[in-house]
């Protein structure tokens, strides 16, 4: 019989609306409740920005989000040519693309754009490539710049919008705030500083709960804003719930 880990424990979820089901439902079979406050919401962009009649033979997908925005787009062309290099910033991506039909190389552990970036040197000539990068409007450029560093001829396409959300939601309860917080998920940068400032103010002082994040690089930044104890699993999936179920099985098993 499986432990139920997270019995009255409350798990802030920070991520968008449609992309926190699985963490969810996770949570929640582990006897778990779910607060869910998205850090930002997510559109789609218009896809006339990709224009697949330049010379591409590298298409690299900077997250699950960079997936579902661009597929109606790109889907067909990345899935039927052998001659299309498919990359992935990190596993999380890598499993979306498989699950529409593509296998696609990407870095183990926490992935990014500098260990990407090193390990495609072993897989293809980056001096020859001709690189499409499928990633969110205003996003980080340090992936460009590194293929560029490389010699490889990139253009980069916006796919998605994010747009912050710094004002804690109206559909939050009292009730809910009263019974306080065990734990709490992010899965960027921005959306560390985003929840931060929705707590602002509130009766739950965020920087004082664990908070368990999917890249040493977003510890960082919560560290720097003052969270006192992060947690970096390897993926926003399986491993965090795994690192969740961990975590908390030790304070049960020290009682």
């Amino acid at each position: 019989m499986k432990l139920k880990t997270l019995d009255g424990r409350q798990i802030l979820v920070g991520r968008p609306s449609g992309q926190s089901d699985y963490l969810t439902t996770q949570i929640e079979t582990l006897s778990g409740q779910v607060l869910s406050c998205p850090a930002f919401d997510i559109t789609f962009l218009p896809q006339s920005s990709i224009d697949l009649d330049l010379p591409v033979n590298v298409v690299v997908f900077v997250s699950p989000t960079a997936v579902d925005a661009s597929w109606r787009a790109v889907g067909e062309f990345v899935a039927v040519s052998e001659k299309i290099f498919v990359a992935a910033v990190g596993r999380s991506t890598a499993q979306k693309l498989l699950a529409k039909g593509v296998r696609a190389f990407y870095p183990e552990g926490e992935g990014g754009a500098d260990v990407l970036v090193k390990e495609m040197r072993n897989q293809l000539n980056l001096k020859k490539a001709c690189v499409m990068i499928m990633t969110a409007e205003g996003g980080s450029e340090r992936l460009e710049g590194l293929l560029k560093q490389e010699g490889a001829v990139v253009n980069t396409c916006a796919c998605y919008r994010r747009v912050d959300v710094r004002k804690l939601s109206s559909s939050i309860t009292q009730y809910q705030l009263n019974a306080g917080l065990s734990a709490w998920i992010a899965t960027s940068r921005r959306a560390v500083r985003n929840l931060l400032a929705q707590f602002e103010g509130q009766s739950i002082d965020l920087t004082a709960v664990p908070l368990f994040v999917n890249h040493s690089a977003i510890a960082g930044v919560a560290l720097s804003e003052g969270v006192k104890t992060v947690v970096v699993c390897e993926d926003a999936g399986k491993a965090m719930v795994q690192r969740l179920e961990d975590w908390f099985l030790t304070f049960e098993l020290k009682k």
